[in-house]
């Protein structure tokens, strides 16, 4: 057991005069006692403290499943009270009598211990929720009087002021034997009863047990919102702490905390526990055949051609309907107070018009379950190579709705065409016109490719251009989506810009310089067979 206390008070004396001052305080009467303790205690607890406000006082003892638990003392606790508190917490759950009296037993020893030194920072409270209808003396005459007022209590399914007034019983000194195991008994059954009711409650799926089993609270703003990287960290601690080759009595604990992890960090299956408890994540990981799907969404993306060369993200908005994280059970957490119900199943029914005919309707069955909107930003990976009309999947992106598996979020990337530039799958092409000179005596261009790197090519002095031929330049196309490493071709079309019109002289300049070179004018009648054209170029060609 440990005890701290940031209230502590100055002491009452120091030194020589502590003994003799202790002992005076005590011969005092009792009603002027209890009005100075109240008073010190006045000064922990204020009057919204009650039942919120830690005291300062704790004790820690094995919980039975390799773990420990804390119980600490609150304001309004008297050492009963904050025992039971813990033993029925849903962190804990301890259905042992003896664990939960000796955690009584050592709260009360550091209640006693603390007025035994003169330095009391906190009385309990001689009444139990004063003010209130439920207004009951904290302390009775007999053992009889405590079991039979927790008797009622656990008629009323109150089963935290039930155990604590059978332990206030099983503290009283002197306890024959016979009276502690009946007390005991009755304890222990009260406690079993509260833990199958709180089962029962969670039947479709308590998040908040598997927040606990990770020693985590889930205090999250918003509903989507589970910091993953927290609860990386905490499963990483855990399970080395927990781990059965470490700790062999705590093998139950490790699967536990294995589980809720496995649940936590899968947004499917979070949703799907958070509405029908493990049963529905079972059928969800042994492929999800009897379960119903929401209806994917599907949207489109516009990029430029320079965006799949390079690739690029691209974010979209995406508003769709959730499930309220743990609201069904916990309505009172901050973030549930946008929640509204979750549109319910609809289901067929037979309706009787007379004693021979029926027609049949459809009946919507309110759901337990609430829902709201949510709106996000999602990143959309555009990849290098990526081709129109390709399809991006984000799964689980689509509405939510109870025990169904969320649909998808389609995203289909459309590709805007480029002025310069033309695809043809892994290929790119341009066309790059030359002028009649550059057509029979060479030329040379530098392009900007895609993403700013030029490209120089040229055709050689004695090559001539013409009309549709091209050159085909390896590696300078669209990178490949399997390997973005690898490129197309790059295909070059040339257009031949011939003038509008050639004045005499030039035409004659013209003439002169052809019938030099033997370029002179076919013969006038056709030949009955056509000609073979010029071979093709290292490199180029008809397209």
């Amino acid at each position: 057991a440990q005890a701290t206390s940031p209230y502590r008070q100055r002491p009452l004396a120091t030194n020589s005069t502590a003994s003799y001052m202790r002992a005076a305080l005590w011969r005092l009467p009792l009603g002027v006692l209890c009005q100075l303790l109240a008073a010190r205690a006045a000064g922990v607890c204020g009057p919204g403290d009650l039942g919120k406000k830690p005291v300062g006082l704790s004790a820690t003892t094995a919980s039975g499943d390799g773990g420990e638990v804390t119980a600490q003392l609150l304001c309004g606790d008297d050492a009963a009270q904050a025992a039971a508190r813990v033993a029925l917490h849903r962190r804990n759950r301890i259905v042992d009598g003896e664990v939960v009296l000796k955690i009584a037993k050592e709260l009360q020893a550091l209640l006693t211990s603390e007025a035994e030194s003169g330095n009391l920072g906190y009385l309990p409270p001689e009444t139990l929720d004063a003010g209130s209808p439920r207004q009951r003396p904290r302390q009775l005459k007999t053992g009889g009087l405590y079991s039979r007022r927790a008797v009622d209590h656990a008629k009323k399914e109150e089963f935290p002021d039930a155990v604590a007034d059978l332990l206030r019983a099983l503290l009283r000194p002197n306890l024959d034997a016979t009276a502690r195991d009946k007390l005991m008994a009755t304890m222990v059954d009260f406690l079993k009863k509260a833990d199958k009711k709180r089962a029962k409650v969670a039947q479709d799926g308590d998040l908040s047990d598997l927040f606990d089993a990770l020693e985590m609270d889930d205090d999250g703003t918003k509903i989507t919102d589970i910091d993953m990287g927290a609860l990386k960290k905490k499963y990483r601690e855990l399970s080395v702490k927990y781990h059965p080759d470490k700790n062999p009595e705590a093998g139950p604990r490790f699967n536990s905390i294995r589980d809720a992890y496995e649940i936590l960090s899968d947004p499917t299956k979070t949703v799907l526990y958070d509405t029908g408890g493990m049963d529905l994540v079972r059928k969800h990981e042994g492929g999800g055949g009897d379960l119903s799907r929401t209806e994917n969404v599907e949207k489109q993306v516009n990029v430029d051609l320079k965006d799949v060369y390079v690739g690029t993200a691209r974010n979209i908005g995406n508003s769709r309907r959730v499930v309220c994280r743990s609201c069904r059970l916990h309505p009172e957490l901050p973030r549930c107070q946008q929640c509204k119900r979750c549109p319910g199943v609809m289901q067929q029914r037979q309706r009787w018009l007379n004693e021979h005919q029926y027609t049949m309707e459809q009946i919507e069955i309110p759901s337990d379950e609430k829902c709201t909107q949510d709106s996000q930003q999602i990143s959309i990976s555009i990849e290098k190579g990526m081709l129109s009309g390709d399809r991006i999947n984000h799964p689980g992106m689509a509405s939510q709705l109870p025990k169904q598996i969320p649909g998808d979020l389609v995203v289909s990337v459309m590709v805007r065409p480029h002025p310069l530039f033309e695809r043809f799958g892994s290929d790119l092409a341009v066309t790059v016109n030359v002028s009649l000179y550059e057509a029979l005596l060479g030329c040379e261009r530098e392009l900007f490719h895609l993403d700013g790197h030029i490209v120089r090519f040229s055709v050689p002095r004695g090559s001539v251009v013409r009309p549709g031929s091209g050159l085909e330049i390896l590696g300078e196309g669209m990178p490949l989506r399997e390997d973005p490493t690898s490129f197309g071709r790059l295909i070059i079309k040339f257009g031949i810009d011939f003038p509008d019109a050639i004045d005499e002289s030039g035409g004659t300049a013209l003439e002169n310089a052809l019938r030099g070179i033997g370029l002179g004018p076919e013969p006038l009648r056709v030949p009955s067979t056509p000609r073979r054209g010029p071979k093709q170029g290292r490199r180029g060609g008809e397209l």
